[in-house]
This record gives C-alpha cells, sequence and structure tokens, in this order.
C-alpha cells in the first residue's frame, strides 16, 4: 500500500478560497506527489493560488449550492486529469438563528452546502475510486455537530449530517482502500466566526466564548490543514469513519 501512496495523487479541495481552505492549499502544496484541484467562489483567489503554487493544477470558480456545478466540477476534472484520489469537502456556510426565526431560505442554502453538497460529490467520485481500490475523504465539520450549539440547530443539524455520512461511507468503502474521516474544528479565527462576533442581532461574546475553551484560545487554520495532510498520508491507512474533535478541549464540555 505505501507503493501506491508513492505514486501521484489528485486532491480536490472545495472552499479553497476561504482561511481553512487557503491553509490546506498551502501545506498540500509542498508535497510533490499531490497535484491539486481547487474550488470556490471567490475566483480571484482561487487564480492567484494556481500562479503561486506549481502543483495547483487548476481551478474552477463557482457554487457548491448549484447541482449542476458540482457536476460540473467532478466531470470536467476527470475527463481533464484522470478521475481524482483525494476529495475533501471544506466548504461551509455558518447560520445563526433561534429556530422560531429560521428563514427557509436559510433552511435550504446551509443544508445543500454543508451536507448536500459533501453527500453528492462522494456519489459522483466513488464508483472512480472503487475502481483504483484506493482513496481518501476528508469532510471538515464542526463541534457543533457533535455537542450541538443553541441557536445554531439548522448549522449543528448540517455538520451532524457529515458525520454519519463520514461513518456510512466508512463502512461501505472500508474493503475498497478507501478511507473517510471526518475532522471537527472548533472555534477557527476567520472572517466567518468575525462575523458572528460582530453581527449586533448575536449575544456571543467573543471574550466569553473563548474563555469557556481549556486551552483559552482559537484553532489556527493550519492545524487543521496538518491533520488533513495526516488523514490522506498512507500511515493513516487504519484510521476510517472517525471523526476528531480538534476543539482545544471545547468538545469536553
Amino acid at each position: 500500500m505505501l507503493d501506491n501512496y508513492s505514486k501521484s495523487k489528485i486532491v480536490l479541495i472545495t472552499g479553497a478560497s476561504g482561511v481553512i481552505g487557503n491553509s490546506i492549499v498551502n501545506l498540500l502544496s509542498e508535497d510533490n506527489n499531490l497535484k491539486l484541484l481547487i474550488t470556490g467562489q471567490n475566483e480571484v483567489k482561487l487564480k492567484y493560488l494556481k500562479s503561486e503554487l506549481n502543483n495547483v493544477l487548476a481551478y474552477l470558480a463557482g457554487d457548491l449550492i448549484d447541482y449542476k456545478f458540482r457536476e460540473k466540477l467532478i466531470s470536467s476534472f476527470s475527463e481533464e486529469f484522470g478521475g481524482l484520489d483525494i476529495l475533501i469537502n471544506n466548504a461551509g456556510i455558518y447560520t445563526w438563528s433561534s429556530i422560531d426565526n429560521l428563514q427557509a431560505e436559510q433552511i435550504d442554502k446551509t443544508l445543500d452546502l454543508n451536507l448536500k453538497a459533501p453527500i453528492h460529490l462522494c456519489h459522483l467520485i466513488s464508483q472512480g475510486l472503487k475502481k483504483k481500490k484506493w482513496g481518501r475523504i476528508i469532510n471538515i465539520g464542526s463541534i457543533s455537530g457533535s455537542v450541538g450549539e443553541a441557536n445554531a440547530s439548522l448549522y449543528s443539524a448540517s455538520k451532524a449530517g457529515l458525520i454519519g455520512l463520514t461513518k456510512s461511507l466508512a463502512l461501505e468503502l472500508a474493503e475498497y482502500g478507501i478511507t473517510i474521516n471526518s475532522i471537527s474544528p472548533g472555534w477557527v479565527k476567520s472572517p466567518l466566526s468575525e462575523s458572528v462576533f460582530g453581527d449586533e442581532n448575536n449575544p456571543l461574546n467573543e471574550k466569553d466564548e473563548i474563555d469557556c475553551v481549556p486551552q483559552k484560545r482559537w484553532i489556527e487554520p493550519s492545524e487543521i490543514a496538518h491533520l488533513v495532510k495526516f488523514l490522506i498520508s498512507e500511515p493513516a491507512c487504519g484510521l476510517t469513519g472517525q471523526v476528531i474533535n480538534l476543539c482545544a478541549g471545547l468538545s469536553l464540555g
């Protein structure tokens, strides 16, 4: 199996133009055995990554909420590069609202991006991975999917769904040499978290939230990237169906 991994692998990273995705792309690009395909909504950032990093083969900007874009993404990359080996489902959106104030548009958008898109992408690449008898899928979730979060029931539900997807696919695809794992970060310093704390309608206070974290700190995007790098490596071939809470102890209560 180590010989298998030594061959060049094609990696698709979603949400690559965001803070976490950017960190994942930069770290994985240092490995010459990994050839990266990236997608996100910010074409300027994707183009910059492509121009700066030699191992980024191509990018395609678009919205993963769009079912047709997801099909175009996989079909175009597969035709050009001969199929994928590794999928990193990183794209996502945070929705904060009490259950009685949720809007139908929020429900559709959050579930479409956080849960339906990863399921669909796994569906689109699964046959190719099974033929190769090797593959890696990493789902970037949240500890909110494991422990729940008041006034974020929709977000928590979408991330809990990723946990179910991870465990079920791990069982289904294990015999084909495919591993599926999920990383559940706690609070990560990013424009998304800053927008949460900067919303005047949101009572969450940044200092109070960090004080609740046992390590009293944010999770760095680079920590997530390094965990991704390990989980897609051959030494991690025995890890599958696992949900790893990378949260500075926040999930402990």
